[in-house]
């Protein structure tokens, strides 16, 4: 097993951040996560022509070891970034209770109607708390269940989408302007994503 060479008080930061964040997560998340970093350390350098491109492009020439650390660097960030996204979120049997349905594959049907957003996370479906509505239409956000479908990405982009401050929005989520009734703006927003530009 290799080492981790810890050279200064920024690396002891961010091998810090990285073990809290590492003691956070479940044991079958850790072995996913061990598996990502197995498959790093074994992944060959990219074709000649690949990494003459990269070069180019950056205007800097990267080592095995250099490739091997912003791959590692990328991992890590993606798998802080899915934890921030899904944790305030509720499992189908929690959903099932809050929609008032006696069965569990309730809730998943919607999802895949899209009139409920959920990821599938270790195994378990995680819906967002930030989406139901106790007044809205079907107990969710009014509008959410357009938006939804308007949304050409993965249910966690989507997550992302509407809980990112907008400069569209002057600054508002798509999930703030949709808790203002501001439904038309969002889905016009909302169908351009994921379109190639």
């Amino acid at each position: 097993m290799s080492t981790i060479t810890v050279t200064d008080d920024s690396d002891r930061e961010i091998l810090s951040s990285v073990k809290h964040l590492i003691s956070d997560m479940s044991p079958k998340t850790k072995k996913l996560l061990k598996k990502r970093f197995e498959s790093i350390a074994v992944r060959p350098c990219p074709p000649i022509e690949e990494q003459l491109l990269a070069d180019e492009i950056s205007g800097k020439s990267y080592t095995k070891e250099e490739v091997k650390e912003l791959l590692l660097s990328n991992l890590i960030n993606s798998f802080t970034i899915r934890n921030s996204l899904l944790k305030n979120s509720i499992s189908g049997a929690e959903v099932a209770t809050l929609l008032d349905c006696s069965s569990r594959q309730t809730p998943l049907d919607r999802v895949k109607n899209k009139t409920l957003l959920a990821v599938k996370d270790n195994g378990q479906w995680k819906y967002p708390l930030w989406q139901f509505d106790i007044n809205g239409p079907d107990r969710v956000i009014e509008g959410l269940p357009l938006v939804l479908a308007a949304l050409n990405v993965s249910n966690l982009a989507k997550i992302s989408w509407l809980t990112r401050h907008n400069p569209v929005f002057e600054g508002k989520t798509p999930l703030e302007m949709l808790e203002n009734r501001e439904v038309e703006k969002v889905l016009t927003e909302a169908r351009g994503v994921g379109i190639a530009q």
